[in-house]
């Protein structure tokens, strides 16, 4: 950042715009025809998925689960569904 003069607000801002750019490159992908199975596409989109989730909104799930991926796991297999 100081090499090029910007903020941290600014560098975050230029990330976030890059990773929406590689979402839709994975997106618009997934729905091409490909001679790679449709298995090993859905495979990669998902732990694309998992990385978005455990590094969401600047937090580093992998460091600190109890923070990221705790509330994720506890909705998931424990908490009931109201229905």
């Amino acid at each position: 950042m100081r090499d090029h003069g910007v903020s941290t607000e600014e560098a975050m801002e230029k990330f976030q715009e890059m990773a929406e750019i590689a979402w839709k490159d994975l997106n618009e992908g997934i729905l091409r025809p490909t001679p790679v199975s449709m298995k090993i596409l859905t495979r990669i989109l998902n732990l694309a998925r998992i990385m978005g989730v455990i590094y969401n909104h600047n937090q580093d799930g992998y460091t600190h689960p109890e923070k990221v991926l705790k509330p994720h796991i506890m909705a998931l297999f424990v908490d009931s569904i109201k229905i």
